[in-house]
Order: C-alpha cells, then structure tokens, then sequence
C-alpha cells in the first residue's frame, strides 16, 4: 500500500469482512477525540488529524489523498482505537 486511498480500501474492506464490527465507533471514537465535526467520514477525519493546520474544507482532505503521512496517522489511530475499545471491553 502506498497512498492513503489504498490504505483507506484495505481498512474498510477489513470491516466489510467482520460484517463491519471492526470500525464499529470509530468515526465517533475519532470525532470525539479530535473535536473535527461527528459529520465527517473516517477517512476525512484521518486527514485533518494528519494535517491539523490546514483549513477544513474538503480539497485539504482530497489534496492529501496519496500522502504517506495519512497512512500513517491511519494506522496509529487505529491502534489506538482498537486499544481502548479492547481496555473499555474488559473492565
């Protein structure tokens, strides 16, 4: 995987695969944490995080579209989503 959109189709279609429990809140766990918009997809969301000193309007999100930056904060926040959900499930 080299570009974010690659990274984004493989993510999602680990969801389709759990009968999409596997993201299950992540979009919420993400706007709540980065106080971005509840409105915004996942993959948006991702982006801004990545870049949190570019103005929101969509282009920012589909400028970076191929950054390995993205792909990165991608999989960190996953991570550390799928963490908490772990850690709030066994409590």
């Amino acid at each position: 995987m080299t570009t974010f959109g690659e990274a984004a189709a493989f993510v999602t279609g680990m969801d389709a695969a759990t009968e999409w429990r596997f993201l299950e809140g992540f979009r919420e766990w993400l706007a709540a944490k980065s106080e971005l918009g509840a409105n915004l997809v996942w993959q948006v969301l991702v982006v801004r995080i990545a870049y949190p000193d570019e103005a929101n309007d969509y282009w920012v999100a589909a400028s970076h579209g191929e950054s390995s930056e993205a792909v990165a904060v991608l999989f960190d926040e996953l991570h550390s989503f799928l963490t908490d959900r772990e850690t709030r499930n066994t409590e």
